[in-house]
């Protein structure tokens, strides 16, 4: 396709390690669990943390802010996004359905969301 992209990745003492380089610019990202907690942290200042126990699960994430990137012809144009952080609180429940809390500081909100498997 004629793009100028390296992509690569490894697990290395248990933790997950990938990074891109797509025409000049490079992108990582590091994944492990510690004591059953999957953490994430990359390049754009993202951090997750995932823990639960039982059907219930809490998930905190903060997303860095972001800058204004013009198109290019390997690369979509992306507007300017303020940094934010979310916390969502799952349940399953014996029915089959999930319960979803979350929080989003990007705009104060409070969402609840049920979901059925089938």
């Amino acid at each position: 396709d004629g793009s100028d992209k390296t992509v690569g990745s490894a697990s290395i003492a248990g933790m997950d390690i990938s990074i891109t380089n797509d025409g000049g610019d490079s992108t990582w990202s590091i994944a492990t669990t510690v004591s059953g907690i999957a953490l994430t942290l990359d390049s754009e200042n993202d951090v997750s943390a995932v823990f639960g126990l039982a059907g219930n699960t809490l998930t905190v994430s903060h997303n860095g802010a972001r800058a204004v990137v013009a198109a290019t012809s390997t690369h979509y144009s992306t507007a300017a996004a303020d940094a934010y952080s979310t916390v969502a609180i799952s349940r399953d429940l014996t029915s089959g359905a999930t319960l979803t809390a979350t929080y989003s500081s990007s705009d104060d909100s409070l969402t609840l969301k049920a979901a059925v498997s089938f």
